[in-house]
């Protein structure tokens, strides 16, 4: 392991993941050789897990599936020191990865899960089967903080508690001819406790060592019993995470603070943080189930999330006395000869305030030097000696209710209909800031505006069996709502004061959203599919499905997947598949408006942000309506089951997309203001040499990869040992880049910026009243270009060496119903390099602002768990 403060990496790290494979393979051989004879056929593992994604065959084991699955208990998920679903689930699968941006808007608190270095929106996510509603979350945010989710919108897993699931089901592969758009990457079908009674409780406290972060969870689920036969299974879980800093001082803000005091300077002296946001959240799910005399099931589901989160921004300097000779935020004053001293104001401007009947005290400073009297420091400056660093946060709701009936028409014929709806609503919070214009007026806190991301859908599925055949075909239809809306900010979010084109417009750090911006979008859509599955010889399995689906807006599409499997002998076999697939790009990335405004010398206010695609302004750049991203993938795959206790499996698979989201940032030139004065769209020419951006079809891509999956269990010492290695290798390659797009830093971050390799080992041990687990994960090395800050050529590449994180835990079962755990994520206190950025550097970052792991060090917890 390597201390927080290494900054230089030994060539043999590149080998980490080999010699993890070799050592992993070898024990698993080794013991079931020597301990297969002991072992529990009865023994709970992923290799007897029976798994319903990927296939609606009933009955089928991981290994025996045509497709590749991991299967994650929730035991597992349970009992690690990571309490959202976010990272523990990332912890646990290599081929999932997500990242921590701490300054990133949005992104910075809805942060997106990655399958395969794919944009989060193109896995699919299910609840129980059921597609599961996205978030409000367009992500907007430029590279590097967040490249892979650049245009995403995606589901937020931090609302699942871990309380709530049965298992995690993670099918690695195309599946949009069996559920539909986004399973490009594949599927992540989270079953939920179906329990009719008992209750555990879970009480878990932890922080880093850093001495800060501090974590408290409390989850609960109690299950009851409904009828003869029904159940209720509820869960809840409350959350209240600390923020966490890891950044070092800002040159100015040290400057800032060696004058007044570090005190007077955000943090301490820092001037801005770099870390965990902090997070106080709620959230509730319940699942159900009651069958009635004729066999027919009622089946619900239900789940409710109230999140609040705070975040931070970067700093803005104060207004010192000019002999410091440090600038002061523009917003504060304006100094156009660089003398340290504000400008005096013009006469027309105090006129303007005295007619309107306000008082110019309130928005500039007096001085007898000036012509006018008043000069352009704002009088709001004295209330920041030391500057100020605005707070980003929200407030999230999100709830979904499903509800179903499903039985048997006959013995070979099984019928499911069921109804959902679902909301997803963000409500910005900025505080610590100001709305210049409003002088000391203004004031420090603002509701800059809403997202909200509604859904409803119906489904009807059936399954037809057959009595001498085995042979299995479902099939079934599909309607879908999706409504994305933007709900306007509060006045003084966008207000414009008398001093709007000296100081700025709208509050600082996040503009509200104006009441032009607001709106709503919607957009139905139908599909119906059939699945066909079946053994066509006593060894060779094989299955079609075909989907049609119709988007308002868009082309329909009929897609497709092939998949068969072949078993050798009872020890071995080969599986494979061939599928096409699409994603549609939702309302919230087809109409995004996301404008922030600023005023010149004379008063005028020019826009400049995300248009969507039929704005006037966009269409004068070139736009055109967007299409779907179309894939085209294949895998081919062997499984061996090397002993009754242990399997392996390798599957190698190729991702083709073609036409991907992505963000075109252009500038308005002249013939874009022509054509837009031609068209009648007023004051054109002062959009002139503006920055605008919208989405579009951008580039392709290919990804291709290894999975390598080895599982095993034994008795061992009169306990049980489960042993498992997965890695996961996977290279991105952008290709077919339209003119005017994305540029080669973007294009080199999207291959680069995600580690190619990830592995991940584990050792969980129980015996009598005692369990526990080590786990390794291995993060391979990774490049980045500077992003935003770059030239954009990508010709400021950073690159940062691999990395191995321990996690351990142990637990004691005290009584029958208590149980006490320790444990530890990260327990050497491993930091990623150090940040090569110049322009991060400047702003206070130490370690690689684009980890895989972050960059918060170890993390220490308690848990007492009662069961009863």
């Amino acid at each position: 392991m390597v201390n927080k403060n290494s900054s230089t990496r030994e060539s043999t790290r590149s080998k980490q993941p080999l010699v993890l494979s070799v050592l992993s393979l070898a024990i698993a051989l080794s013991l079931s050789t020597t301990v297969a004879a002991q072992s529990n056929s009865d023994e709970n593992s992923q290799l007897e897990e029976v798994v319903v994604t990927g296939t609606r065959k009933v009955g089928q084991l991981p290994t025996e599936t045509l497709s590749p699955i991991d299967v994650i208990s929730g035991s597992a998920l349970e009992y690690q020191g990571a309490t959202d679903l976010t990272d523990s689930l990332t912890k646990l699968t290599p081929a999932l990865s997500t990242q921590r941006f701490p300054i990133a808007d949005g992104t910075a608190f809805v942060r997106p899960v990655v399958l395969r270095n794919l944009a989060p929106d193109q896995t699919l996510v299910l609840v129980n089967g059921t597609r599961r509603h996205r978030s409000a979350l367009v992500n907007l945010q430029l590279a590097p903080l967040g490249t892979v989710n650049q245009g995403s919108q995606a589901v937020d897993f931090s609302a699942f508690p871990s309380s709530a699931i049965k298992r995690v089901e993670v099918l690695r592969d195309g599946a949009s001819a069996q559920y539909g758009s986004d399973a490009i990457a594949g599927v992540i079908n989270v079953i939920l406790k179906d329990n009719n009674e008992g209750a555990t409780i879970n009480a878990q406290y932890g922080a880093y060592t850093e001495g800060d972060g501090d974590r408290i969870n409390f989850n609960a689920n109690a299950g009851f019993g409904l009828g003869a036969d029904g159940f209720l299974s509820v869960s809840f879980e409350y959350s209240d995470s600390e923020l966490t800093s890891r950044g070092q001082a800002r040159p100015d803000a040290a400057a800032v603070a060696d004058i007044v005091g570090a005190d007077n300077v955000p943090y301490k002296g820092l001037g801005q943080r770099w870390g965990d946001p902090e997070v106080e959240a709620y959230k509730f799910f319940l699942n159900s189930g009651i069958t009635f005399d004729n066999d027919v099931e009622l089946y619900a589901q239900a789940s409710y999330m109230d999140n609040t989160t705070v975040g931070g921004f970067f700093y803005r300097g104060p207004v010192l006395a000019p002999e410091h000779m440090i600038n002061g935020r523009s917003t504060l004053i304006v100094d156009t000869n660089g003398d340290f001293l504000p400008d005096p104001a013009a006469q027309s401007l105090i006129d303007s305030i005295v007619n309107a009947g306000l008082n110019p005290a309130d928005y500039l400073t007096a001085d007898a030097n000036s012509p006018s009297g008043w000069v352009l420091l704002n009088p709001i400056h004295s209330e920041f000696p030391g500057g100020y660093s605005p707070l980003f946060g929200a407030d999230i709701n999100d709830y979904e209710v499903v509800a179903g009936l499903r039985g048997d028409i006959n013995d070979n014929l099984t019928w499911d209909a069921r109804v959902r709806t679902a909301e997803n609503e963000i409500s910005y919070v900025l505080q610590d800031s100001i709305n210049p214009s409003l002088g000391r007026l203004s004031p420090t806190k603002f509701n800059p505006g809403t997202l909200t991301q509604q859904e409803s859908g119906l489904n009807v599925d059936f399954v037809k069996t057959f009595d001498n055949s085995p042979m299995n075909i479902a099939f079934g239809a599909e309607w879908r709502n999706e409504t994305y809306k933007v709900g306007a900010g509060d006045q003084a979010s966008v207000e414009l004061g008398p001093t709007f084109a000296q100081f700025g417009v709208g509050s600082d750090g996040f503009q509200g959203f104006s009441p032009q911006t607001a709106g709503k979008w919607e957009k139905d859509s139908i599909a119906a599919y059939v699945d066909i599955e079946t053994d066509i010889t006593d060894k060779l399995s094989a299955a079609v499905a075909g989907r049609y689906e119709d988007h308002d807006g868009f082309d329909s599409k009929f897609i497709w997947k092939l998949s068969g499997r072949y078993e050798f002998n009872d020890a071995f076999a080969a599986r494979a598949t061939i599928n096409t697939g699409f994603r549609v790009p939702t309302p919230g990335q087809v109409n995004t408006l996301n404008i922030t405004t600023s005023a010149d010398t004379e008063g005028n206010l020019i826009p400049s942000g995300f248009y969507p695609v039929d704005h006037p302004v966009a269409l004068a750049l070139g736009a055109v309506p967007q299409d779907t991203e179309d894939s085209f993938s294949y895998s081919i795959g062997l499984v061996w089951n090397a002993a009754d206790n242990v399997s392996v499996t390798l599957d190698y698979y190729d991702i083709s997309i073609d036409d991907r989201i992505g963000a075109l940032n252009k500038t308005v030139d002249q013939a874009a203001v022509d054509e837009l004065t031609a068209s009648g769209f007023q004051n054109a020419d002062l959009l002139l040499g503006s920055a605008a951006s919208y989405f579009s079809n951008a580039f392709d891509s290919d990804v291709s990869g290894i999975d390598l999956a080895i599982d095993s269990y034994f008795d061992l010492a009169s306990g049980n040992l489960n042993v498992s290695f997965h890695h996961n290798y996977n290279k991105q390659k952008v290709n077919n880049i339209k003119p005017g797009t994305i540029n080669a830093s973007r294009a080199f971050d999207l291959e680069n910026q995600v580690p190619n390799n990830r592995s991940i080992l584990t050792f969980d041990y129980s015996k009598s009243n005692w369990g526990g687990y080590l786990r390794f994960n291995s993060y391979g090395g990774w490049e980045t270009t500077g992003g935003i800050f770059s030239p954009g050529d990508a010709s400021d590449v950073s690159k940062y060496g691999s990395e191995i994180l321990v996690d351990l835990e142990a637990r004691y079962q005290f009584t029958d119903n208590i149980t006490f755990a320790i444990g530890g994520d990260n327990i050497f206190d491993t930091y990623p390099d150090k940040e090569q950025d110049g322009v991060f550097q400047f702003l206070g970052v130490i370690h690689s602002i684009t980890s895989p792991f972050g960059f918060n060090g170890a993390f220490w917890y308690i848990r007492a768990t009662s069961s009863f």
